[in-house]
């Protein structure tokens, strides 16, 4: 599957899944953080995360054979959002484009930006709106 098909159909999922039901626990989100995201900087990775201001969020990561999909809450937490899955308590610090399921993301706020410090490698990657 090419890149760029991937990234595509994985938009048309997370704008065409807008599902009430989904924030079901989540506490609304920092309205200024809320919205659409794609992924910057990371080699042959095409990501999407989309922060609804009621506090849920949609995610998607394509690498290679691999795909990733998850869902649940956000969080603002300082300088930091995370991005918790359904069934989780917490994110997870250590997540990589090579994991096998979603175990959640902690970004950094920069500006308009939400930096992906990829399993503290010192490899990052931009969510940009």
């Amino acid at each position: 599957m090419r890149l760029d098909y991937a990234c595509a159909l994985g938009g048309a999922l997370l704008l065409g899944v807008a599902n009430p039901a989904s924030a079901a626990g989540c506490k609304p989100g920092d309205a200024g953080l809320a919205g659409h995201y794609y992924l910057r900087g990371v080699m042959e990775v095409g990501s999407e995360l989309l922060l609804r201001k009621d506090g849920s969020f949609e995610f998607m990561l394509a690498y290679g054979a691999n795909d990733q999909y998850g869902k649940g809450c956000w969080v603002k937490k300082g300088s930091t959002v995370e991005v918790i899955p359904a069934g989780r308590s917490s994110a997870s610090t250590h997540h990589t484009p090579d994991d096998s399921g979603f175990s959640g993301l902690v970004l950094t706020i920069s500006g308009r930006s939400l930096v992906w410090d990829i399993n503290g490698s010192g490899h990052k990657g931009r969510f940009e709106k």
